[in-house]
């Protein structure tokens, strides 16, 4: 029993991690729209901290760790080459990826249920 509460708690932080990183997109998205809005009606957007507009690199790398995730978690029975994975995220964000071992340590981060099955090899696997 104990173990089943311990995978329930891991698996809804899991989620509430990729809650927070999905807001924080909406947020930016929602931001930048306001100002570009705001600039189209001549007013003036000095006074609008860079802290809300984060930077466009920033927008993509979230993105691209959560189009990762959601790869492997719309299938969770095949498994990902690093190879595979990269030409995936890169197929939908225009973001230079950093090395493959700290790009899949910050995915495993996001969601500890992204394991190594073999080398150079990760699936989604949804049990501890």
């Amino acid at each position: 029993m104990e173990s089943n509460q311990q995978e329930w708690l891991l698996k809804r932080l899991t989620q509430s991690k990729e809650h927070i990183i999905r807001c924080m997109l909406n947020f930016m998205k929602e931001t930048e729209r306001i100002k570009e809005e705001m600039e189209q009606r001549g007013m003036n957007t000095m006074n609008i901290t860079s802290t809300l507009t984060l930077k466009q690199a920033h927008k993509q790398k979230l993105e691209a760790y959560l189009i990762a995730v959601q790869l492997f978690k719309s299938n969770p029975n095949k498994c990902f080459s690093l190879t595979l994975l990269r030409k995936h995220v890169q197929q939908h964000v225009d973001y230079a990826l950093p090395s493959n071992t700290s790009f899949i340590e910050k995915i495993q981060e996001i969601n500890p249920f992204i394991r190594k099955v073999r080398r150079g090899c990760y699936q989604y696997i949804d049990h501890l």
